[in-house]
């Protein structure tokens, strides 16, 4: 069970994409879990570097009203909504501000990032070790931190304004851990099937030059129906 430090507030900067495409690469071959991936020191030299990554941002993409990426392929039926319409807005414009939309591959918009993570909240083993309850506690403390530093919620600041935000967030341990959360489940909505909910039309899979393994994942056999 990972252990979350829930205190509010090092740079959220992602190590440069390649690393990124690297790590996502070994993401589902080697296996590393969650509590692995945000006590190690990779998880924190991708949030020291996280606009090196994907650098080529203007206010004009970065305001654009978040969108949900319409799918080819069959996806999981979601039986749970784990964030509310304003949660998920928030938790938006934070993947958007860890992957944006700059030309350079898919954005956690283009990936439906989101959406997979609505899935994944709903997970037995992800319920037991406190991801819903903390990811939301991590979004209390963001909103809380851009109304005393600039006056505003979250979504209603500019880029420059959120990445200022994100990285104030990232200065306590717990802060660290609730970025490196976000990001383990961005990586996983890059790289697992499209079934799942990100990945849409193997989005993530092109960008990495992956093919898939097959049969793909149906409706009562995924390997929630097998463990």
């Amino acid at each position: 069970m990972k252990n979350h430090t829930k205190s509010a507030g090092n740079a959220h900067y992602l190590s440069a994409k390649p690393k990124i495409k690297a790590f996502a690469k070994t993401h589902w071959t080697c296996g590393i879990n969650r509590r692995q991936f945000m006590q190690s020191g990779l998880a924190l030299t991708l949030l020291a570097t996280m606009t090196a990554c994907k650098p080529s941002i203007n206010e004009e993409s970065a305001n654009k009203k978040h969108k949900t990426v319409n799918s080819k392929i069959a996806t999981a039926k979601i039986p749970t909504q784990t964030f509310n319409q304003k949660q998920s807005q928030d938790l938006a414009a934070v993947f958007m501000r860890l992957f944006p939309d700059d030309g350079n591959g898919p954005s956690a918009d283009d990936l439906n990032a989101v959406t997979y993570l609505q899935w994944a909240m709903t997970d037995e083993q992800n319920i037991d070790d406190g991801d819903p309850e903390f990811i939301i506690k991590g979004l209390g403390w963001l909103n809380e931190l851009a109304i005393d530093e600039i006056g505003k919620p979250f979504v209603q600041l500019s880029a420059v304004q959120q990445d200022k935000i994100v990285t104030q967030t990232s200065n306590s341990k717990a802060g660290h851990n609730w970025l490196a959360l976000l990001l383990y489940y961005l990586i996983e909505a890059i790289t697992l099937d499209p079934f799942y909910g990100g990945n849409t039309n193997q989005i993530g899979w092109q960008w990495l030059e992956h093919q898939g393994g097959f049969p793909h994942p149906i409706a009562g056999k995924t390997y929630r129906d097998f463990e």
